[in-house]
């Protein structure tokens, strides 16, 4: 090897050798090569420490400068270039270059080079929110990415100290919120060693401070801010006087980085050069640079040359610089396990604030009785988020505007379009930040709410600024979310909509507004929308798990295609289609796809009924049936109890079916005494579009049940019987609940509980009921008695006899909508600000009664196996989980325990029922299984 390659290849060594010695010692190492580094820096390189660089389209010059050991610090802001970050985290490796102190200004800096970060709610959505825990929770959040990053440190302009009231900074205008908020922000930065920096409002004498603004400053000191720099000023260097430098280090024993603003900004060198000097003598440490950077280094090396700067002066800068990237190469080691989506979530919730509710309109009382028109001014070109989240809870017409100002035409064509509306809701979202743009507040915009509001009901949601609201002061129904973020828009449809509280001050006053103004409001109840990590489940690992089962079971043709709603504590935390309506896929599955829920029914409808009427001491499950229908008195059904038929304990069959009465399978022919191929006077009851029974098909049927032979199988007592599966209850359930109201069990559960819950596919008779056919996926080829494909008719056959509505089968709905009822039995009886039922009732259906003997059936409801049961729930459910499966491929089920719900649709019988993969392959508890499996520690944010 010859002497030159030689020499090349030690440096090569040495690095080696230190990457080595790094694994071993660690950070002590990297520590003392930065003092071993010091001691060789030239003038030069020891003034390039001081440089505090921003990144601003000057990516090659920035390189230079570290390559050289010329620059101090780095920091990226939204302008930056990812690829300069990564450049600067690699160089910060090598053993032979000081490292450089690397940080973000604001979120935006961070978003620069990860694309994929998730904004976290900051200044006014965390200044409107009593409780601290959530700015610690944000800045935490916030240290932990900029630690994955490998950031030093982190300017944050919330933490800044600015006197006007309606300026975009800050947490607020109420000193003490503001001390309180920095306190908890700087505490989250610090405890993962994350330096925090913010800027301090530019005067020209330490005198020129209020009070106020002085007392924040101390408060910052108090709890370790480290980087403190004069805020933008119009025609003057930004940089402190030395009273306030003076004050700071000597008054305050502030031992942070005292940095000038950035001096070549609108300058040319000779001027941003002795601003620099100027800056150094006047007690800053670093020097603020987005350009002129060795312009700069030359000429504070020419003043110290000339005896207008000390080179003692400069070593004691950079002694302090070294000092802090020392302190930056020993982070905390803390473990953390923050979720950011989580923590937006519920920040933007708690900080949504209800300003007035003049007309008393929020939340929603009901969902489905008004005419719905909803406007978004402002979007440029992002999505509508508020919009997508309406969509979850009503039905409405809608008219988005790009800009935030349009025209006297535009506005004369909106409110023309909405004068047959019953609500109108303006959702402002406000991009602009200046008070030029009116904050993003048209004159149009407000001139459309004023004209509006003479005749409709109308609700104001702004997001942005508040300063917007002074444009707004006239509005009589008005909420503020501080942000235009998706979590925010979110949060403040679900307030209208009632599922979640009102409960953020406005931090600032503004016009008519006053400070800490909001109104307190309790959600209705009404079941929400929230990420897995909200309610304390592993988001990645539970959509791995149940894409891959709801996948494979189409794939294996257990199923063409499913529906899978998942809730927690309130929030509907998943929610997808898979698959297609058919094997043939054609027709893809959605949200929106309406399924036949077979026996869930049981559950859905008679279930409901029987619980609500309970509540209202108009039935009593003990007792006989012929005190309810005293045409039963001579039967042999009249003394079976009510109780007996909900716990399939009482005497009767399996199956009856009642098509043997109207079908000859032999000839394959129909009784036309019952069943006419065509509509005809008499013979309007629809079983499908070539087949009508006969009007009084419904009480033939009945006396057909009443003269059925009862069963003849072990019975435990006098009255409760072996346990046998049976359908045929429900027609009693049925009737009897039809006597009681004096209304058909569809019409009674749709005005008492389907429409006031706010659903709009639950129910019977979809297709009557405007769900359009192309929603509903086809079930079984019914070659057996009807002779024709099932499609948005019932495929239970007896219920198809009695018209589509029976009591154990006929309900159709969407995973989402059945998920509304199931959630409302999950708490108790209540929903939507009705009280349906109370927990009483719930506990007395929920119950099991005959679990002695083996029956593991409650009131209506399935539950958990027995031991040595088969069940349908799956092994990791509780004991307390209730609900039910449905012959076509569903279930719906409840575990109080842990507040979930989970609904599973499909149309397995599809083209025929002889498929029961579902079952054998465990699809459906499999599914449940994963939610479990998912389940993490909620105190993990």
């Amino acid at each position: 090897m010859s002497l030159s390659n030689r020499n090349k290849r030690i440096p090569q060594l040495l690095a080696i050798i230190t990457s080595v010695l790094t694994l071993i010692f660690g950070n002590d190492l990297k520590a003392s090569n930065i003092d071993s580094l010091a001691k060789d820096l030239s003038l030069d390189q020891k003034i390039g420490q001081l440089i505090y660089g921003i990144s601003l389209n000057n990516e090659s010059q920035l390189k230079d400068l570290g390559k050289d050991n010329q620059l101090g610090a780095l920091l990226f802001d939204k302008y930056c270039k990812p690829s300069l970050q990564t450049y600067f985290k690699n160089l910060n490796k090598l053993p032979n270059k000081l490292p450089v102190l690397l940080g973000a200004y604001n979120q935006e800096g961070i978003q620069c080079f990860d694309e994929h970060y998730q904004f976290l709610p900051d200044n006014f959505n965390l200044g409107a929110i009593k409780s601290n825990a959530f700015t610690y929770n944000t800045y935490k959040g916030i240290a932990d990415a900029c630690r994955q990053h490998q950031l030093d440190f982190y300017i944050a302009e919330s933490l800044s100290i600015n006197p006007e009231k309606d300026h975009s900074y800050g947490f607020g205008e109420e000193e003490i919120n503001i001390i309180s908020k920095n306190h908890a922000a700087l505490k989250g930065l610090n405890q993962l060693g994350i330096k925090p920096g913010t800027s301090f409002h530019y005067l020209k004498e330490l005198g020129d401070y209020k009070f106020r603004e002085i007392n924040t400053l101390k408060g910052l000191v108090r709890d370790s801010i480290q980087f403190i720099y004069p805020s933008k000023v119009a025609f003057e260097a930004p940089i402190f006087p030395s009273s306030v430098t003076t004050f700071l280090t000597d008054s305050l024993g502030f031992n942070g980085m005292i940095v000038s603003g950035n001096l070549s900004k609108g300058n040319n060198a000779k001027v941003t050069v002795d601003n620099a000097i100027y800056a150094l003598k006047n007690g800053h440490d670093m020097i603020a640079l987005s350009g002129m950077f060795q312009e700069v280094i030359k000429g504070i090396t020419n003043a110290v040359n000339k005896g207008i700067l000390s080179e003692d002066l400069i070593d004691k800068k950079v002694e302090k610089v070294l000092r802090f990237k020392k302190e930056s190469l020993i982070k905390t080691s803390e473990e953390t396990n923050i979720n950011y989506h989580a923590i937006a979530e519920e920040s933007f919730e708690k900080s949504v604030t209800l300003l007035n509710n003049t007309d008393s309109i929020i939340p929603l009382s009901s969902l489905n009785d008004q005419k719905y028109h909803l406007i978004s001014i402002g979007l440029n070109g992002s999505p509508d988020y508020f919009s997508n989240m309406l969509k979850k809870f009503v039905d409405f017409d809608y008219h988005s505007i790009e800009s935030s100002s349009f025209s006297t035409a535009q506005v004369n064509l909106l409110l023309e379009t909405c004068k047959d509306q019953d609500l109108v809701i303006v959702n402002i979202v406000c991009h602009q930040k200046s008070s030029k743009h009116r904050f993003g507040v048209s004159y149009a915009t407000e001139q459309l709410i004023e004209h509006l509001q003479e005749k409709k009901n109308v609700i104001v949601a702004l997001h942005g600024d508040p300063a917007g609201l002074k444009y707004l002061s006239d509005s009589r129904n008005t909420i503020i979310n501080y942000s235009t973020a998706k979590e925010a828009q979110e949060a403040s449809v679900q307030l209208i909509a009632g599922a979640i509280d009102a409960n953020g001050k406005l931090p600032i006053a503004v016009s008519n507004y006053k400070l800490y103004q909001g109104e307190k409001v309790k959600s209705l109840g009404r079941l929400g929308y929230g990420s897995p990590a909200f309610v304390g489940i592993d988001a990645e690992k539970l959509t791995t798990l149940v894409d891959s089962i709801a996948i494979g079971a189409i794939e294996m043709e257990a199923t063409p295609g499913c529906q899978v709603v998942i809730a927690k504590d309130g929030k509907i935390i998943f929610e997808k289609a898979y698959g297609y309506f058919t094997y043939q896929k054609e027709v893809p599955v959605t949200n929106e796809t309406v399924y036949d829920i077979a026996s869930i029914t049981k559950v859905a409808s008679t279930t409901q009924a029987m619980m609500m009427l309970d509540y209202q001491d108009s039935v009593n499950v003990n007792q006989h049936l012929k005190y309810y229908l005293p045409e039963t008195d001579t039967t042999n059904k009249g003394n079976i109890r009510l109780i007996q038929f909900m716990t399939h304990t009482a005497p009767l069959r399996g199956g009856y079916y009642f098509w043997g009465h109207v079908y000859d399978k032999e000839t394959k022919k129909y009784d036309l005494t019952y069943i006419s191929s065509y509509k005809k006077k008499n013979f309007g009851v629809e079983i499908t579009p070539n087949l009508y029974a006969t009007d009084s098909i419904k009480d033939c049927m009945w006396h057909w049940l009443l003269d059925a032979p009862l069963s003849t199988r072990r019975r435990y007592t006098k009255e409760v019987y072996r346990y046998w599966y049976s359908d045929l209850g429900y027609y009693f359930l049925q009737r009897t609940i039809e006597k009681i109201t004096n209304k058909r069990l569809d019409q009674f559960v749709e005005s008492n509980i389907y429409k006031p819950l706010g659903t709009r596919s639950l129910g019977y008779l979809p297709q009557n009921h405007g769900i359009d056919i192309k929603r509903i996926p086809p079930t079984e080829m019914d070659i057996n008695y009807r002779q024709s494909l099932m499609k948005g008719l019932v495929h239970d056959p007896s219920a198809a006899l009695m018209g589509g509505v029976a009591g154990h089968a006929g309900v159709f709905s969407n995973a989402h909508d059945l998920a509304i009822l199931m959630q409302m039995n999950l708490q108790k009886g209540y929903y939507s600000g009705h009280q349906y039922f109370d927990e009483a009732t719930l506990k007395k259906y929920n119950r099991q009664p005959y679990k002695r003997f083996k029956n593991r059936r409650g009131l209506g409801w399935d539950k958990p196996p027995l031991r040595g049961d088969e069940g349908n729930t799956s092994a990791l459910a509780p004991k307390s989980t209730f609900g039910h499966t449905g012959f076509t491929g569903t279930c719906a089920w409840v575990d109080p325990d842990n507040n979930i719900v989970y609904i599973f649709l499909s149309n397995r019988v599809y083209p025929t029922a002889r498929n029961n993969k579902l079952a054998k392959e465990n699809i459906r508890e499999n599914i449940q299984g994963a939610i479990y499996e998912s389940m993490i520690d909620n105190n993990s944010i």
